[in-house]
C-alpha cells in the first residue's frame, strides 16, 4: 500500500449525471452524485467532476487515491481524447485521463461503462455466466456480452476483459420508418428503448405504448444479436432498464415472438445492482487491481 492506505476511488460518468466513491479497508464516502448543468460546457463539466473527485477522496481520509477507475459511456480512441458522445459532444476532443490524473497514485482506467456493469452482473450472479447480454437502458442504450466459457472453473469469478462491448443502442431496428437518434441516423434502439426516448413517447401517446414500443425494439435487437452470440440471459440495467418492473415482461413476450421454432428465448432479469451497476464494477476492478499489487 501507499500513503492513499488503500483507498480507490469509482467514477461512474453518464449522460445525466455523474455517481463518484471513494473507498478504502476502513474509510467510505458513499455515493455522491450531482447532475450536469445545462448547457453542456465542457470546461465546467470537467470543474464539477474534478471538484466532486475531491470531496470524496477527502470523506474517504486521503488526498489521492490508490486506483482510479472510470465508467464511461463515450468513444476514445487510442490516445484517450473522446472522440464520440451524441450526449455531450462538447467534450469531443478531451484527454479524460489527463483531467483525473492527480486523484490517483498512477493514471485512470477508463472502461466502456456498460462492460463494467456487466462485469459486476457476472461476478454477482454464476449463473449469468453461461453467455449474458447486458443492456444499459439509460440517457443512452450500452451493451456488453459475456461470452460463455465452458473451460472455467465453476469457482473462478469471470474478469473485466472476459466482456466485450457492443453498441447495441446503434442497432437500427426500423429502418427508414424510426424516430431519429441522437447519431444522425433513424430506427436506432436508442431513439425507440432510452430513458429520454420512452420519456417522450409516454407523454404523446402514454405509458402503456411508450413500454410496448420500447419493449418491441429491445426484442428485436436482442433476437438479432442472439442469431450471432450465444445468449442465455439479458441482463437491463440503466434508470429505464432496471427501474422500470413493467420492461421484463413486456420483453419477455416480445422475444417469444420472434423467437425461431425450435430456438430458446434467453432470461431477462433486471439487473441485481440497478442502475448503480457501473459504479459498482469500477470498485469491483480498483479493488482488484488494489489486489494484485
Amino acid at each position: 500500500m501507499t500513503g492513499a492506505e488503500g483507498v480507490v476511488l469509482a467514477v461512474d460518468i453518464g449522460g445525466t449525471k455523474a455517481v463518484l466513491r471513494a473507498r478504502g479497508p476502513d474509510t467510505d464516502s458513499g455515493d455522491l452524485r450531482f447532475e450536469w448543468p445545462a448547457p453542456v460546457q465542457c470546461e465546467r463539466d470537467v470543474d464539477l467532476l474534478r471538484a466532486t473527485a475531491r470531496q470524496a477522496l477527502r470523506l474517504a481520509g486521503t488526498a489521492r487515491a490508490l486506483r482510479v477507475v472510470v465508467a464511461f459511456p463515450g468513444t476514445l480512441d487510442a490516445a484517450g481524447h473522446v472522440t464520440r458522445w451524441p450526449t455531450r459532444p462538447a467534450w469531443c476532443g478531451l484527454r479524460l485521463a489527463d483531467e483525473l490524473s492527480e486523484f490517483g497514485e498512477v493514471p485512470p482506467t477508463i472502461r466502456d461503462d456498460a462492460v463494467l456493469a456487466g462485469y459486476a452482473e457476472a461476478v454477482a450472479r454464476p449463473a449469468l455466466r453461461d453467455g449474458m447480454l447486458y443492456l444499459g437502458l439509460g440517457t443512452g442504450v450500452g451493451g456488453a456480452w459475456l461470452s460463455p466459457r465452458p473451460d472455467r472453473d465453476p469457482a473462478d469469478l469471470p474478469g473485466v476483459d472476459d466482456l466485450l462491448p457492443c453498441e447495441a443502442g446503434h442497432l437500427i431496428v426500423h429502418p427508414d420508418t424510426g424516430r431519429s437518434c441522437d447519431c444522425g441516423r433513424r430506427g436506432c434502439l436508442q431513439a425507440h428503448a432510452s430513458g429520454p426516448a420512452v420519456h417522450r413517447w409516454t407523454t404523446a401517446h402514454g405509458r402503456p405504448a411508450a413500454l410496448t414500443d420500447a419493449a418491441a425494439a429491445c426484442g428485436l435487437a436482442i433476437t438479432n444479436i442472439g442469431e450471432l452470440l450465444p445468449l442465455a440471459a439479458v441482463v437491463l440495467g440503466g434508470g429505464f432498464g432496471a427501474g422500470d418492473p413493467g420492461l421484463p415482461p413486456a420483453l419477455r413476450a416480445a422475444l417469444r415472438r420472434r423467437a425461431r421454432q425450435g430456438g430458446t428465448v434467453p432470461r431477462v432479469l433486471r439487473a441485481s445492482y440497478g442502475a448503480q451497476a457501473s459504479l459498482r464494477g469500477a470498485l469491483l476492478l480498483a479493488r482488484a487491481f488494489v489486489g494484485a499489487c
